[in-house]
């Protein structure tokens, strides 16, 4: 039986993990990236080819998606990478991002937020949802 359990515990380790990836939402000032003659498209440049990544931009602010395939990344460390701005310069990501946000824990704690002192989710009734959006 410890054989067993011992065998059983290791071959875990060695199947993938289905939540090993982690995504990012980096947004951008568009008047700030003017400024540094630079746009999200070119930031992307930098991740494309390691990463999955998706830039956006229109009415509202830029905004940059990046998923990473290590969860050991937090968004300091996202932030103290080094990005292309524009064919001279290089800086910090935090250095000319409005907001680095991790969606992963941002959804833990969301689901958090859903689910009681007690663990059983929150149920609310429409009309209630309706009246605190009032």
């Amino acid at each position: 039986m410890l054989l067993f359990a011992f065998l059983f515990t290791i071959s875990m380790d060695a199947f993938p993990k289905e939540n090993e990836k982690k995504t990012f939402l980096i947004l951008f000032n568009k008047s700030e990236l003017k400024k540094i003659n630079s746009s999200t498209e070119f930031i992307e440049l930098n991740f494309f080819e390691k990463f999955n990544t998706k830039s956006y931009s229109g009415n509202s602010d830029a905004a940059l998606l990046i998923t990473i395939p290590d969860r050991d990344i937090d968004k300091c460390q996202m932030g103290e990478t080094l990005v292309q701005v524009n064919h001279t310069t290089w800086i910090p990501l935090k250095e000319i991002a409005f907001r680095i946000i991790d969606l992963n824990e941002s959804n833990e704690n969301y689901q958090a937020l859903l689910t009681g002192k007690d663990g059983q989710l929150l149920s609310k009734s429409k009309s209630q949802l309706v009246r605190l959006k009032l």
